[in-house]
């Protein structure tokens, strides 16, 4: 994703040479001998300061082509040891259900045994302990679960088993009899202090809240010795709500308001950390009339994700912001099957991407990127860019014309702190553009027939736009 965003940024600007621009490096950026210059020297020089941060930058960003390699190891981490902990929250999961059903209310301690005995009650099949030191709290709509397991989980049935022993022949009994099936991811499971509220009994209610609370933490083992948390330093919380109330069971339709917000979590495995500080949404119930009948759907009206991945010496965070302005109250007609100028997504869109990673530096660098993106035009949409690498700083205003067509037109204003800028009325069709300061012109970029990207300057000193 991170890959995908900062090339396409980049080619937005025409700055970067996707196609095929690059191989050639930086040439001669002498100055003219002194009294031979009739332009400013100053401004001149922040013309050339201008290309210069933005040869900076690109190089940088360049670096990142090849970013599924340099990160392979806490990928490959991630991907090791996140099934595990899937499966230990399912395990969780089938927990949860089993002694809501059982306690029906009341305050009761589960037993490792009679936590097993509840689970082979329905799911017999899909577990199979080595041994189990579990133990369950049920007080009311609060579940604490501690205590550690060595589990396998099915992985498929036995069907040389099933024929030798004519097992088809019994009604029922060999699909849940664990003997009859085979298991396999083989994992020590450890859960600390879990505390999980829900209204577990289904009485009438318009409100539903959900609540994990903090300080809890899921633990993995596997064979191969990979370990791995997913633990909760803060509390998390969902709801949903209906206009009438009703039983969950004799429920219909969906929830007028649903909410959402998950916070401090945080995932370890070897050297890599992440921390999801936040990831919630609200949405709405929203009609759509689509010429045939009116449906109903859940539309977030928000969306925000606060994160940060940790890997030896190198960090990035993500802030992303997410909202919907529309009137969600009126009934949208999609009956045309595309967006009309008097329904069409009217949205904000604020992204921030952060860090210290090498890029294509020795070593890792400070970098920033800084997106706020609106649209409440129906042709029209418009996006700010501040990016910041180390010492060099860009900033980039970018317009997009044309929304309700195929094909849109996207301008760019692309400015220096010093006040340097080069503006460029269509990204797509890329000519050439001015470095102004001040109003006026001191250099030139174009693009040659190479695909390169080159800027002469008014001292007729040349510079190329790499890679």
């Amino acid at each position: 994703m991170l890959q995908k965003t900062l090339i396409a940024m980049m080619c937005s600007l025409s700055l970067v040479a996707c196609g095929g621009g690059g191989g050639g490096g930086s040439s001669s950026s002498g100055s003219a001998d002194g009294g031979q210059v009739t332009t400013p020297a100053l401004d001149l020089e922040k013309a050339k300061q201008l290309v210069k941060t933005t040869n900076a930058i690109v190089s940088y960003y360049d670096g990142f082509q090849n970013i599924a390699d340099q990160y392979k190891v806490p990928t490959q981490v991630i991907n090791d040891t996140s099934p595990d902990l899937s499966r230990a929250t399912n395990l969780l999961l089938v927990i949860v259900e089993a002694v809501t059903q059982d306690a029906q209310g009341q305050t009761k301690t589960y037993t490792a045994q009679q936590i097993q005995d509840l689970i082979n009650q329905e799911y017999s099949r899909n577990f199979k302990f080595k041994s189990n030191n579990l133990t369950v709290q049920v007080t009311g709509t609060s579940i604490t679960i501690s205590g550690n397991a060595s589990v396998q989980y099915w992985q498929a049935f036995n069907w040389d088993k099933i024929e030798a022993d004519n097992a088809l022949s019994k009604p029922n009994d060999w699909y849940s009899d664990p003997a009859y099936s085979i298991y396999g991811d083989d994992a020590e499971v450890t859960l600390s202090n879990l505390v999980l509220e829900a209204p577990f009994i289904d009485t009438p209610r318009t409100t539903y809240n959900y609540k994990i609370q903090k300080n809890g933490k899921i633990s993995t083992k596997n064979l191969k010795n990979q370990t791995a948390s997913f633990s909760f330093t803060a509390d998390s919380t969902a709801s949903m709500v209906y206009a009438t109330a009703e039983t969950m069971e004799n429920r219909k339709g969906i929830p007028d308001q649903a909410t959402l917000k998950l916070q401090g979590l945080v995932f370890e495995s070897a050297d890599v950390k992440v921390t999801l500080s936040e990831l919630s949404f609200s949405a709405k119930k929203v009609k759509f009339n689509n010429g045939v009948e009116t449906l109903e759907q859940l539309i977030p009206s928000e969306l925000v994700l606060k994160g940060l991945v940790g890997y030896q010496q190198e960090s990035l965070n993500l802030e992303a912001k997410f909202n919907l302005n529309n009137d969600l109250s009126k009934v949208i007609d999609v009956s045309a099957g595309q967006e009309t100028s008097t329904n069409f997504i009217n949205a904000n869109l604020n992204v921030k991407l952060s860090g210290n990673l090498k890029g294509a530096n020795a070593a890792p660098t400070p970098f920033s990127i800084d997106i706020a993106a609106k649209r409440a035009e129906f042709t029209k949409g418009t996006a700010t860019v501040a990016v910041v690498v180390d010492k060099n700083a860009l900033d980039i205003e970018l317009t997009a014309n044309g929304l309700d067509q195929e094909h849109q037109i996207i301008a760019g204003v692309i400015k220096h702190k010093n006040g340097a800028s080069i503006s460029i009325a269509d990204v797509d069709n890329f000519t050439s553009a001015n470095i102004l300061v001040s109003g006026k012109s001191y250099g030139t970029l174009t693009k040659n027939s190479s695909g390169q990207y080159v800027v002469k300057f008014t001292d007729d000193s040349i510079t190329y736009i790499t890679p």
